[in-house]
């Protein structure tokens, strides 16, 4: 995949970044052209070869125009996640590390979610930080905003969607206690 100066890319270990130059290195086996990757949420630049980007998982950012789909994961049904901390994070880690903005928004929902009915162990917070982090980092990325400004509209979204799921299994549980009857259910029947 051949990219430009300028382009905004996701690595999938470091995050989003953009590329601001190509260099011509030289080595024993002769002279290879890499790409600069300047990746602001770590505060680093990195050096890919430009033959091994696709190898590395280097992908183009996202589209402004898929900003609304990535809200809208978060506030989808949210996958349960193992009781067992090991099985949890070694299923949270294999989405994380694939750098894919879809997974990362899915990390965070599901993360967020365990958070709320159980609780997460430091490993379990450190990933949903990350993922957070390199979300935010990448909605910004393509929106102009800032990072921190994305933070909030994560922690906003996934606050409105818990909140509004509680109340409607609140509700629900109302509407068994007075009818006794499940909902969809009607008298009669």
């Amino acid at each position: 995949m051949q990219f430009s100066v300028g382009d905004r890319v996701v690595h999938p270990h470091h995050g989003p970044g953009r590329i601001t130059g190509v260099e011509r290195r030289e080595f024993l086996d002769g002279k290879k052209l890499y790409y600069e990757i300047e990746i602001p949420i770590q505060d680093l630049i990195v050096y890919l070869p430009r033959g091994a980007m696709k190898e590395i998982g280097v992908r183009p950012a996202m589209s402004r125009t898929r900003l609304p789909r990535v809200l809208a994961r978060l506030r989808s049904k949210p996958r349960h996640l193992p009781q067992d901390f090991k099985q949890r994070q070694e299923e949270v880690w294999e989405r994380l590390s694939t750098g894919r903005v879809m997974q990362l928004a899915e990390v965070v929902r599901d993360l967020m979610w365990h958070q709320k009915r159980d609780h997460l162990t430091k490993k379990d917070a450190d990933y949903l930080a990350r993922a957070k982090s390199r979300l935010a980092a990448e909605m910004a990325l393509v929106s102009g905003a800032e990072a921190s400004d994305m933070e909030k509209t994560i922690q906003d979204t996934m606050s409105a969607a818990i909140l509004s799921t509680v109340e409607r299994e609140r509700r629900h549980q109302r509407f068994v206690q007075v009818t006794g009857l499940p909902r969809g259910q009607k008298q009669g029947s």
